[in-house]
């Protein structure tokens, strides 16, 4: 799956370069989500294996060290409660990357507001390791905050093919650190003029 991502105009990243998109594989119980910035120079994995509840994130750097870490037990649970959704799904439908998807309302009990999402219902992708750890449908058009950073995405294109399981797993050499210095790093990228 592609999805296209905006951002807000206040966003706390700011640089140009904040991808456009992200790409999607995913399978029973695994799922890789892999988004590229900066002309392609910077690129971040999200790899989540529902089965085995490990949620690693890899930050490849064209142009200097590449970093990853794995969530604590503590930042999954912190990752999945908060904020705190409660989903309500309706009948209304809409079509998203040639899918009749439906819509649902989410009251996001934390921060006190609700907005739409949208889902396809016929395929299960299990979203651990974020406040929609429980709504285990493919997301199509829906809002997330990932590493601080507030962000809308939708589907731009799906292709239910096989996947090469391959995704799921490390490759490369990194430096692995705390969660902290991974967000550090992020934050501090910069292109090299």
């Amino acid at each position: 799956m592609i999805y296209k991502i905006t951002y807000a105009s206040d966003n706390p990243y700011n640089n140009l370069m904040l991808p456009g998109e992200t790409q999607m594989a995913f399978n029973a119980t695994k799922a890789c989500f892999v988004t590229s910035g900066g002309g392609g120079l910077v690129t971040v994995v999200n790899l989540l294996d529902f089965e085995k509840k490990k949620y690693s994130s890899l930050l490849i750097n064209g142009f200097g060290e590449n970093y990853a870490f794995t969530d604590t037990p503590e930042d999954v649970k912190d990752q999945e409660n908060n904020p705190h959704y409660k989903i309500e799904t309706t009948n209304k439908k809409k079509i998203i990357a040639g899918l009749e998807c439906r819509k649902a309302i989410v009251n996001d009990l934390t921060n006190n507001k609700k907005f739409d999402i949208y889902f396809y219902d016929k395929v299960k992708v299990y979203y651990g390791d974020s406040p929609y750890k429980e709504f285990n449908y493919l997301l199509m058009e829906y809002q997330h905050t990932k590493y601080g950073l507030p962000m809308k995405v939708e589907a731009a294109k799906v292709d239910f093919s096989a996947v090469d399981t391959a995704v799921f797993s490390v490759h490369g050499n990194f430096k692995w650190v705390d969660k902290r210095r991974f967000l550090e790093e992020v934050k501090n990228l910069k292109v090299p003029l």
